[in-house]
């Protein structure tokens, strides 16, 4: 029985939080959403290390056996911090993600979407350039309004028409020869469907892949916590209601066990 910390700038996550439940069924899993602090997209990359550290002793201190930084932001601002700082396995979002897409891409052109600090950080270039060499194009897009519309939710309060002429400002910069596009927020997989109106080849959404490195990390590593019930456990940092109705809805549950909580000490 494995004791899995899960964390986001809010609900991107949970996509996430899904692939884990699935191949991780008897797990106790703690995700936090920090929702008071999002959009994390736009802060430096020192900000957003600040806020991952936090979380993550605040995780540490719960005892988990592994922390999953289910986000593409902190994952490129805070990966190789929180691996030396904490002595649990840590687990990103970007490197699965970039494997996976160099195993779908036929033509060697892939094209990234994420928050603005993702794309500055250049954590996708350099990981595709450290897993596959320069051979492989890279087309890097930030999109500073999908998180915040994602987050405040999407469908029920925006039209149509104003998602889609959104989608299209940013999907247009995409070269025609990109056959492979990766989600590297995990917010955009709540509105995948969204996006193939624009996208019509390869989208990848790095989250299967990244439980799958999660399950792996796990498997040689003696459980810390013996006698715990499988339970998946909601912590906000910032408002509850909207974070309840958007994970109800993706993840086709009603969510009780949801408290928020102030870390910020």
């Amino acid at each position: 029985m494995y004791k899995i910390g899960v964390f986001d700038s809010g609900v991107g996550g949970l996509t996430v939080l899904k692939e884990i439940e699935a191949l991780l069924p008897n797990s106790h899993i703690i995700y936090f959403a920090d929702n008071v602090n999002s959009p994390y997209g736009d802060k430096t990359g020192d900000e957003i290390t600040k806020l991952c550290i936090r979380i993550a002793y605040f995780l540490t201190m719960r005892n988990v056996d592994a922390i999953v930084i289910a986000c593409n932001t902190a994952t490129a601002a805070a990966f190789e911090t929180l691996k030396k700082k904490f002595n649990v396995p840590i687990i990103g979002v970007i490197e699965p993600g970039v494997r996976t897409a160099l195993k779908a891409s036929k033509n060697g052109d892939i094209s990234v979407i994420g928050t603005l600090a993702t794309m500055n950080l250049n954590a996708y270039k350099k990981t595709f350039f450290a897993l596959a060499g320069e051979k492989i194009k890279i087309t890097q897009r930030g999109c500073k309004l999908l998180c915040p519309m994602i987050e405040n939710g999407w469908i029920d309060k925006y039209t149509s028409y104003f998602t889609d002429e959104i989608l299209r400002l940013y999907l247009e910069g995409i070269s025609e020869n990109s056959d492979t596009l990766i989600l590297g927020c995990t917010h955009y997989p709540l509105i995948k469907d969204d996006i193939r109106k624009f996208f019509t080849k390869t989208i990848i959404d790095p989250a299967h892949e990244t439980a799958l490195e999660l399950l792996h990390s796990l498997k040689n590593t003696e459980p810390k916590n013996k006698n715990i019930k499988p339970l998946v456990q909601f912590i906000v940092s910032g408002e509850i209601n909207n974070f309840r109705k958007i994970a109800e809805k993706f993840l086709k549950r009603d969510i009780s066990n949801i408290i928020k909580m102030d870390i910020s000490y």
